[in-house]
């Protein structure tokens, strides 16, 4: 199966990584996930690394568990020697170790710390879709709302002699 992205993780964060590729691949990203995608018989790691080669894109669900997961560790290495834009979405408020630094410390981080993670993944899909050059549907702007001017009565500063004086002082040019 042909592949676009390819979505690393660690086991404990199975259920966001499944979220994610489900969400890419509603929006018709093609996604490579362990295990799902391995081939049944082959060599795991063999077949890790020809999903990796033939990946345009590799989204890093990053947490503490995938700082610390070896195997993690190597996918991105891979991804980053085969050339693929490497994006980690980060849904743990962690800073890599130094190991994964050297890999991800130079692509821009999308970060999902705050509910719903469904927002979060939104975002990522729309990422995903543009940096493997597909349309993104532009969002209908967000409707403009008046704003409502409150008129100041001038006896508000009876009690402050000068003060709305200052006050224009600010916004009225200079004279000259």
């Amino acid at each position: 199966m042909a592949h676009d992205v390819f979505i690393s993780y660690s086991s404990v964060d199975k259920p966001t990584a499944d979220a994610v590729c489900g969400h890419l691949e509603k929006a018709g990203v093609r996604c490579w996930i362990a295990p799902r995608d391995a081939l049944g018989g082959a060599h795991w790691a063999a077949s890790i690394v020809e999903a990796i080669r033939g990946s345009r894109v590799m989204v890093v669900v990053f947490s503490s568990h995938a700082d610390r997961s070896r195997q993690v560790m190597q996918e991105v290495e891979r991804a980053v020697h085969n050339g693929l834009v490497v994006l980690p979405f980060r849904i743990e408020d962690v800073r890599p170790t130094a190991g994964m630094e050297l890999f991800l410390s130079a692509p821009h981080w999308l970060d999902a710390l705050t509910p719903p993670l469904e927002v979060h993944i939104d975002v990522l899909v729309t990422t995903v879709r543009r940096l493997l050059g597909e349309p993104v549907a532009e969002a209908s702007p967000s409707p403009v709302v008046p704003r409502r001017f409150v008129e100041v009565p001038p006896h508000t500063f009876d009690r402050r002699p000068g003060l709305l004086g200052r006050i224009r002082s600010f916004f009225d040019p200079p004279d000259g």
